[in-house]
């Protein structure tokens, strides 16, 4: 029976003096087998690195004498892209000078962001297609959900409110001007950019820093959806009006839990290519003409007839 001497080390935290453990590998006609000769334990440990194999010394000196080798053992962590930077450079591919990976630290932070968004637009999609959710807008919620990944959610929901209610009383004022559509949408967004620098005087005043991340919410879809929520206000109640604003909300918050999630967004950065499948996620959620979630008690009469 083809048998054979096997040395090696059982990786395990950070080793300043390591001793080699001896194995014996046994052929039984298919594949090596591995047997502990002391205790008759068969099958390697788990992270065991042999080391050589077969009956000779570790080291042969000639002319010499009193020889020590001593074996320290440190775990290290490797970047996964360095690994496989290093396997394309020994195969020879130029696949990895076209990874996001390659791009300066800057541009790298920008895509992180970017990437996320058709995230942000799938999760409107879905709350829209499927759920039934009213919102002001087509991508204002994920526009504002980017701007809660810089706010954080808490106070993100508080300042976005603050300047929607703000807003939404001031411009019920300018109505009495009786102004044209595009001055009315200049003079609202003036008056949204003077709300967002009175926050944030008055929080930097009362000591609450964070007041002063308002200044990173989109201030023209702030406008827009001011504008979109007064118009809804008069024509179908401030019934209809509150729900879409709260909807716009819920869609905002779910968009940046998912946007948020950082194993989704160091696949998206690092397989940029998933997009695609988002792509026919939308897609797909496209042709759905069935009912939404909203629908089923509203029509729960003809499912019954």
């Amino acid at each position: 029976i083809p048998a054979r001497m096997v040395r090696g080390f059982a990786l395990a935290g950070r080793q300043r003096n390591a001793s080699l453990d001896a194995w014996l590998e046994v052929h039984d006609g298919d594949e090596w087998l591995y047997f502990n000769p002391v205790t008759g334990e068969e099958r390697l440990p788990d992270r065991f690195l042999v080391w050589w194999r077969g009956n000779e010394r570790l080291i042969h000196v000639a002319g010499g004498s009193n020889v020590e080798v001593n074996f320290a053992i440190q775990e290290n962590y490797l970047d996964a892209v360095a690994i496989a930077e290093t396997q394309a450079a020994r195969r020879g591919t130029s696949a990895v000078d076209f990874s996001l990976y390659s791009l300066p630290i800057q541009t790298q932070a920008v895509y992180s962001v970017l990437l996320m968004i058709p995230i942000g637009a799938l999760v409107m999609v879905l709350m829209r297609n499927f759920v039934g959710i009213d919102a002001f807008g087509t991508f204002m919620p994920v526009l504002i959900a980017l701007a809660f990944r810089e706010t954080k959610l808490l106070w993100g929901v508080v300042l976005f409110t603050t300047l929607i209610l703000l807003g939404l009383s001031i411009r019920f004022l300018l109505d009495r001007l009786r102004l044209l559509l595009v001055p009315r949408l200049s003079a609202v967004l003036i008056v949204v950019v003077i709300l967002m620098l009175m926050i944030s005087l008055m929080s930097h005043r009362l000591g609450l820093e964070s007041g002063l991340s308002v200044a990173l919410f989109p201030m023209v879809i702030i406008a827009m959806t001011i504008e979109r929520m007064s118009v809804v206000w008069e024509e179908r109640g401030p019934v209809d009006a509150i729900r879409a604003g709260f909807g716009s909300l819920i869609v905002a918050v779910m968009a940046y839990i998912a946007m948020g999630m950082p194993w989704l967004e160091h696949l998206v950065f690092t397989f940029p290519e998933l997009l695609l499948v988002v792509l026919s996620l939308v897609l797909l959620t496209g042709r759905y003409t069935g009912y939404r979630l909203t629908e089923l008690r509203r029509f729960k009469v003809l499912a019954k007839d």
